[in-house]
């Protein structure tokens, strides 16, 4: 069993409550220490359980980690996906709206200190689901014919998710407002382009 997966998933009600709490728990400890003072036995005290009873779900503080972020970023995809279809907006304000979570939402998930992709295909998983959701978007709002195949929701995607990777990481980005917003303009010039240009390769 790989190191950082759940020992054994919660079936009882019990159960599910007390690896709820742990997350819980963990969350509101990453915010009070650096991450070098993060342990599963401060985890079980916040959590006002023994460590033996953590130990039953968690095998190490990676774990209850990788756990936390798949958590989040399950809960940042369905926002996203109802923000991108929520009908009292229009289609650009309805956009925006999605991008302006993502920034928010994909940028505290990269605070938490563990790679969420290594060895690990849940995200890759939760992005090709944000890609469908993407081309269902663009069809349902004619930005692309029918039958056109899913390349343009796979190119936005992937722009925006490495725009909002690059800003996470930089250190010397106080305030992600003007990527945003450079982001949003640049994915509506693409949507208005109505003209495709194809390059023949030598």
């Amino acid at each position: 069993m790989d190191k950082i997966e759940v020992r054994k998933k919660p079936k009882q009600q019990r159960s599910k409550f007390m690896v709820e709490s742990i997350l819980e728990a963990s969350a509101r400890l990453l915010k009070e220490l650096p991450y070098d003072k993060f342990t599963t036995n401060k985890v079980a005290d916040k959590a006002g359980i023994s460590v033996g009873s953590l130990y039953q779900y968690f095998p190490n503080k990676e774990s209850i980690l990788f756990e936390l972020e798949k958590k989040e970023v399950n809960l940042m995809m369905e926002k996203v996906n109802s923000l991108l279809f929520e009908e009292k907006f229009t289609p650009l304000k309805r956009l925006y709206n999605a991008l302006e979570y993502f920034f928010e939402a994909e940028s505290a998930i990269y605070q938490i200190p563990i790679p969420f992709t290594s060895n690990h295909n849940e995200y890759s998983y939760q992005v090709s689901q944000m890609k469908e959701s993407f081309h269902l978007f663009l069809k349902q709002n004619s930005y692309i014919e029918e039958g056109e195949n899913n390349f343009k929701a796979d190119y936005l995607v992937t722009l925006i998710i490495g725009i909002v990777e690059q800003v996470s990481f930089r250190k010397d980005i106080q305030n992600p407002m003007p990527w945003l917003e450079m982001t949003f303009n640049s994915v509506k010039n693409i949507l208005d382009k109505k003209d495709n240009v194809t390059i023949e390769w030598d």
